[in-house]
């Protein structure tokens, strides 16, 4: 089943870095318990505030995580019965202790500045935020991200949590990016008070994320990694209650000082092989696998877990979230993937709505239906994100604009079905056109190493940045420039419109004046004006082409395994390249074109390669007609 579903228009306000969207069209919500459809549930707020406290949980080898906890009230009475609890684990530290201007201490606390957190716990349920071990004011050694450490103190925590007096023993979690992938991380550890997690903006393999086809995305891990490294080391954190004077907060921030940093962890010899591990001082291994849910999908699927997966079009992960749903068979799941980029959506009422609905339905029990229509929604886009020409224009909350015309849909399932493929051939002329290959012929390109997605991405925004040029706003570059530095091929003007759902693959027949390279290809829409506006990306290593079984369900895109023993250098014959781009649903307009970019660099994003220094260029000959030609083919809603 996929149908059409009206729904709320979007706008709005910046609120401490998290976007908070406005009210939905049509007037009041209804209330709880009743019916009220995707977006669209609420109910009062019963609670005004909440008491914050703050322990040491010890963990069964003896390290001490600090967790904070809040129970609500109300005109200043605590709640007097235990209520279900949302639980926020992350390393990007629980409070921060600071000094206002008079001098005097305070204390600044996710849970108090989060506006997800707030909802809910001014509607009847209490907040833990916990640091993870190495980081924040929690005690131990982190080893690397998602340590199999980490990963299993989530499990204990989560049982310390149902055990309190303020807990009624049905424990969520909440949180997006890191703290959406910690709850992936919980729920193969199966908790038995863990009833059901809201996984944000999360993925389920580390590997093809940082080394996405054996490209290496150096700016976010040397950018990640050097920010994480200040976190855990500045000791800003808050200290627990116990500890008056921090002296125990310094102790654990000592340390840290053997914390595996992320960006020197990737500068070990052979991290860009899926197989890769390195020795930990504990007699242990980092490796992909330990840190990749989707290795222990099957013991998701049998824990009883309930999931919700958010996704955006314009993340980091817009990809791999939804295959991870595929994965999933026998699990209760639910996902929506919105039109936003990493930052995006974030506190806004459909944010909201779907969160409360979902914790309502599992850990309070109420008959609220989430679980009785489609499983899937998803956003499709029909406009650009591009930053706009004129600098009047306000650019308050870029991903949820209020005119967008672009409507949810709802699946069954992901892919959704009724899709057809379309398929576009490489010509002569700089040509993407339907129909046949036509003839054979080539054409030549010389990598360009200032060449990029611009000079702001999806990629940026996923550690945190937004543009320093307009008011702080995650809109891309018009990509006309970028085009001239790499190699283009254009459709005329389409006739109807098309709307592209899913996850597009180009098929590049190539040869190079080197033996490796990196290829990078982009989806473009050329408006009537002529602008160029980035839709989605791919990229891939030339000697990281052998297309093999995936462990998993791939989705039938091709999987590039990344082990030592399948990378071949470039022969002097062509080869095929095959690469999917990031997934998206979007409508191409009638009157606008499609454009396919091949690039041999993106500068501000991946390392350099095949020379670091961006000196000596391949030479790159893309094949098109004839029988060895390159194609791209796109997902295509009919009923779109």
């Amino acid at each position: 089943m996929k149908s059409k579903i009206g729904f709320l228009t979007l706008c709005s306000v910046p609120l401490l870095a998290a976007a908070l969207a406005c009210a939905p069209a049509g007037g009041d919500l209804p209330a709880a318990g009743e019916h009220a459809g995707f977006g669209a549930y609420t109910r009062e707020a019963t609670y005004d505030g909440a008491n914050r406290y703050s322990v040491y949980v010890p963990m069964p080898d003896g390290v001490r995580v600090a967790v904070d906890y809040f129970i609500p009230t109300s005109e200043g009475v605590e709640a007097a019965e235990p209520l279900p609890t949302i639980l926020h684990y992350t390393r990007y530290i629980r409070a921060v202790e600071y000094q206002d201007e008079d001098g005097n201490t305070g204390i600044s606390s996710q849970a108090e500045r989060d506006p997800i957190l707030q909802h809910v716990l001014h509607r009847g349920y209490t907040v833990a935020v916990a640091d993870a071990r190495g980081t924040g004011a929690s005690f131990g050694v982190h080893n690397g991200a998602f340590s199999v450490e980490e990963t299993a103190d989530s499990y204990h925590i989560i049982e310390w949590i149902a055990a309190q007096p303020w807990s009624d023993g049905n424990v969520g979690m909440q949180g997006r990016s890191y703290p959406g992938m910690t709850q992936y991380q919980a729920a193969t550890q199966a908790p038995p008070a863990l009833k059901a997690i809201f996984a944000e903006m999360a993925g389920p393999t580390a590997y093809d994320f940082v080394f996405r086809g054996g490209t290496y995305k150096n700016e976010f891990i040397e950018t990640w990694g050097a920010g994480t490294m200040m976190q855990d080391t500045a000791g800003g954190a808050a200290p627990v209650d116990e500890d008056a004077d921090g002296a125990l907060r310094d102790a654990a921030v000592e340390e840290h000082n053997a914390n595996l940093w992320a960006h020197e962890m990737i500068a070990q010899e052979g991290s860009g092989l899926r197989d890769w591990k390195l020795g930990t001082a504990d007699g242990g291994h980092v490796s992909w696998d330990t840190i990749a849910t989707i290795d222990d999908r099957e013991s998701m699927d049998a824990s009883g877990i309930a999931i919700y997966h958010l996704a955006g079009w314009l993340d980091i992960y817009a990809s791999q979230q939804p295959m991870f749903f595929a994965n999933l068979p026998n699990a209760q799941l639910k996902m929506m993937i919105g039109p936003w980029i990493h930052s995006g959506g974030y506190g806004g009422d459909l944010h909201k709505a779907e969160f409360l609905r979902w914790y309502d339905h599992w850990l309070k029990g109420i008959d609220n239906g989430v679980m009785d229509e489609a499983p899937v929604h998803y956003y499709v886009m029909q406009d650009s994100h591009t930053l706009p020409d004129d600098p009047e224009v306000a650019l308050s909350h870029d991903e949820e604009r209020a005119e967008d015309p672009a409507a949810w849909t709802a699946a069954d399932s992901w892919p959704p079905p009724g899709l057809s493929t379309r398929r576009f051939a490489l010509k002569g002329g700089g040509s993407l056109a339907d129909g046949p290959a036509g003839d054979a012929g080539q054409d030549e390109y010389t990598v360009d190493y200032s060449s990029s997605v611009g000079s702001f991405s999806r990629w940026m925004n996923g550690h945190g940045s937004r543009r320093q040029d307009r008011q702080g706003t995650t809109f891309f570059d018009e990509r006309s420039a970028e085009n001239a530095r790499a190699l283009t091929y254009t459709t005329e003007p389409m006739t109807e419109a098309m709307t592209i759902t899913g996850h597009p693959i180009v098929h590049l027949s190539v040869t190079s004046t080197h033996d490796d390279g990196d290829f990078f290809v982009y989806l473009e829409e050329i408006d009537a004006d002529g602008r160029s506006h980035y839709v989605t990306e791919g990229a891939l290593r030339a000697s990281y082409r052998a297309v093999g079984e995936a462990p998993w369900d791939d989705l039938g895109l091709p999987f590039h395994r990344g082990h030592a023993e399948d990378l071949e250098p470039l022969p002097d014959e062509p080869v095929e390249l095959q690469i999917d781009l990031m997934a998206t649903a979007i409508t191409i307009d009638e009157g606008h074109r499609l454009r396919l970019t091949i690039a041999g660099a993106d500068a501000a994003n991946h390392a350099l390669y095949p020379d670091p220094e961006g000196v000596d260029a391949p030479t790159i000959t893309v094949l098109r007609g004839g029988e060895d030609g390159s194609w791209l083919d796109v997902p295509v809603d009919e009923g779109g």
